[in-house]
């Protein structure tokens, strides 16, 4: 049997690196802004994520004596990241990716392989950016849902174990009510933002606004536009970057439309839901393992080959993969209710 396979580091050059890239690829279908993300790339299955947290308060007079005291440092701290082993394994009742690539694909071009390329990031990028946001290994997904929530848990549900902990105060955490329209009261979506800024620990207010960022469902931020335009506050919430285009935000803190958490809401309430975080930026953390493969020789990541048969393709993927919250102590969230 003739097969087409990459190894487990080709993988992570061409499929997973560019779905965390500043500059995703046109043909990837949502954004999901994992580009403001930090990526490990080498948790076998669990490695700890060190705190190092600003010291103070070290300095102290010199007496006569020659002695030198030495003071503890606290507020080192270490929590882990765990990563799942997860697979793709799909059978294609149609006989041709693309028009030719059978025929390439018995000639061994190596066309094939950069054609085909594009699918699978697809795939990897829609699937891993879902569950870095929502994953949850304990949710029962219906029959037909169109996205995928329960494969390696995401930072939602993080951030509710950091909640319960006290981890996360509760003066930074907000519920967003049932059936809230930010568009039909746009006085609302400005009063959430100002809710997130000001629910900043005094450590996190230290940080400066370009360090951190606000993500937002895309509705929030329209009825935010939407009540700068009405009081005449443009000027207040937009900033300028460097290349002159104007960047939504409060206080100078950027604010980035997560594009796919709308959806996803929809998808888990059964009903329009809203979330909002505002955190340090690269404070989102994916682990993985570029070394992880399958097969014989351990290494093989990706597999796709012609069953002629039963006149498909199939193909089988291997990764590893989970998240984390890098310093869930600067944090503010509010979110709507799903299950």
């Amino acid at each position: 049997m003739q097969t087409f396979s990459i190894d487990s580091l080709a993988l992570h050059e061409m499929v997973v690196v560019p779905a965390f890239a500043d500059l995703v690829p046109q043909q990837f279908p949502f954004t999901g802004l994992l580009n403001e993300w930090t990526v490990m790339d080498n948790v076998a299955s669990s490695r700890q994520i060190i705190d190092i947290r600003r010291v103070q308060n070290i300095l102290q007079r010199r007496d006569a004596s020659c002695d030198i005291n030495y003071k503890k440092v606290v507020g080192a701290t270490t929590r882990k990241i765990y990563t799942e082993e997860i697979y793709g394994a799909t059978a294609h009742c149609r006989q041709e990716f693309y028009q030719g690539c059978l025929k390439d694909w018995r000639a061994k071009d190596p066309v094939f392989g950069d054609k085909i390329l594009p699918f699978f990031q697809q795939i990897i990028h829609t699937d891993v950016a879902s569950n870095c946001y929502f994953g949850d290994v304990d949710r029962v997904v219906p029959v037909g849902a169109q996205w995928s929530t329960n494969i390696f848990d995401g930072i939602f549900k993080w951030a509710k174990k950091y909640i319960s902990a006290g981890v996360i105060p509760a003066s930074s955490t907000f519920q967003i009510a049932d059936n809230t329209d930010f568009m039909a009261n746009p006085e609302l979506a400005y009063a959430l933002i100002e809710k997130l800024y000001q629910g900043q620990s005094v450590m996190m207010r230290a940080f400066p606004a370009a360090q951190k960022a606000m993500y937002v469902t895309q509705q929030l931020a329209d009825g935010y536009q939407k009540y700068l335009q009405l009081f005449s506050k443009e000027k207040d919430g937009y900033t300028i970057l460097a290349d002159g285009i104007q960047q939504l935000s409060y206080q100078r803190i950027p604010i980035l439309v997560v594009d796919i958490w709308e959806p996803i809401i929809q998808e888990l309430k059964g009903s329009h839901g809203h979330a909002a975080i505002l955190t340090l930026r690269s404070n989102f953390v994916f682990g993985t393992d570029k070394t992880y493969g399958e097969g014989e020789d351990g290494k093989t990541a990706l597999m796709v080959w012609y069953e002629r048969k039963d006149m498909q393709w199939y193909y089988q993927m291997f990764l590893k993969a989970g998240t984390q919250i890098g310093l869930p102590e600067f944090f503010v969230i509010a979110v709507s209710s799903w299950s």
